[in-house]
């Protein structure tokens, strides 16, 4: 395993310069004092190793013999090109590297213990090879593989895929969802800008893979997912997460992409033809009440055929199966805020609720009223949030706003 230092510095360098977009496709963190490791992970002691390594503490060091740590904080320019840096591995093995090669080896070190190197099978110590020589990356590509949170993906740019000395990017991945990918990196700007990146798929595809003629070198990540953990999701019920072609009317920085695209994905909500979401629409009764069929067959994986014409009517007997109400509205109606609160918690499980610490009250739904149960109800349980403080139940909501209460009932993690 040990190898003369002086002879493998070359071919450890991968230094990639990045330009940071203006597109609203990509956003950037450059200070770490609000980033927590379990916004990316559930895993306790991997997200305790994340804060450790956004402050500064990657498992990186100035000298041969790794007695001098390096601080490289979020928004710090401490890594940059051609300057060389040391990681031992857990046996003690010392490996040498410059800009974004070495910050993504010292970090996974430091979540891990264990060094990828360059990839070849007989290196690795607890890694393994999640995917290689992929010519795009994507959603579909990395759920089905199950990469985790504090994956090490490389790229490169070898036709075949195998790894390049001198022109790829390393990355740590810290979570992905249909529309983007979130992910850690040294040398974000060319002149060492260590921060966190969110990209769109294909934006990311277009800086990091494709776009620059590169291709998925490898991601590695350790074997036992228990030490790991995905990135951070707690479905309820039968739920489970597939691809889609992303809407193109729902730009990735958008506040509600992340929940359009687990809706998506949970299969929960479609778009409305042509490749588009139409988030600022109007939801109608008949959506909402096909939302909540949805919703309890995935919950129950009890295969009902919710297909019909007209597309709506099945979803109304199913649910009338379940003693639910559905005579508040006419279906092309829109819904309004008490109403969607009411159908919803109707729909929810006992086993899909959670109790938050901190409930909202809402001056314009005094304890008195009507649909003040249900809207409290679903307070308690982490689906329904505060905003501005008021909760106007005679609104109407759009799909953007619908899709963020219906992405609660589905994940947890989100609530």
């Amino acid at each position: 395993m040990k190898r003369k230092l002086t002879a493998i510095i070359a071919a450890l360098c991968l230094t990639v310069a990045l330009i940071p977009s203006a597109s609203a496709a990509t956003s950037y963190i450059k200070s770490g004092s609000n980033l927590r490791g379990s916004d990316y992970t559930g895993v306790p002691a991997l997200a305790s190793k994340l804060d450790a390594v956004f402050s500064g503490h990657p498992a990186l060091y100035s000298d041969i013999a790794c007695s001098q740590p390096v601080e490289a904080a979020i928004g710090s320019r401490t890594v940059p090109p051609g300057r060389a840096y040391y990681v031992r591995d857990g046996l003690g093995n010392v490996y040498s590297g410059t800009s974004c090669y070495i910050y993504a080896n010292a970090v996974y070190s430091a979540l891990f213990g264990d060094i990828p190197y360059h990839g070849e099978p007989g290196t690795w110590l607890s890694s393994r090879l999640a995917l290689k020589n992929a010519a795009r990356a994507s959603f579909e590509l990395f759920s089905s593989a199950n990469v985790t949170c504090g994956a090490l993906l490389r790229t490169t740019a070898n036709s075949d895929g195998s790894y390049n000395s001198s022109r790829g990017h390393s990355v740590i991945i810290l979570k992905y969802s249909p529309s983007n990918i979130t992910y850690l990196e040294g040398n974000g700007d060319g002149d060492g800008l260590i921060r966190v990146t969110t990209r769109d798929w294909d934006t990311f595809n277009s800086v990091c893979v494709s776009g620059r003629g590169y291709r998925i070198s490898f991601i590695v990540q350790p074997s036992s997912g228990a030490t790991t953990g995905a990135a951070k999701r707690d479905l309820v019920g039968y739920f489970s997460l597939s691809g889609f072609q992303p809407p193109r009317d729902v730009p990735s920085g958008a506040w509600y992409a992340d929940t359009v695209g687990t809706v998506l994905g949970l299969g929960l909500m479609e778009g409305r033809g042509n490749a588009v979401f139409t988030p600022e629409a109007k939801v109608t009764a008949a959506e909402a009440v096909t939302v909540c069929a949805r919703y309890l067959s995935f919950y129950y994986d009890d295969r009902y055929d919710l297909s019909g014409s007209p597309w709506y009517e099945p979803s109304y007997k199913y649910l009338a199966l379940w003693g639910i109400d559905t005579s508040f509205a006419e279906p092309w109606e829109p819904i309004t805020r008490a109403e969607l609160a009411a159908l919803c918690d109707r729909a929810m499980p006992d086993g899909a609720r959670t109790s938050v610490s901190a409930v909202p009250v809402f001056p314009d739904v005094p304890v008195s009223a009507g649909w003040a149960g249900p809207i409290y109800s679903l307070a308690r349980t982490g689906v329904i949030r505060g905003g501005d403080g008021l909760f106007r139940p005679d609104a109407s909501l759009t799909r953007a706003e619908a899709a963020c209460v219906f992405a609660r009932m589905a994940d947890r993690s989100l609530r």
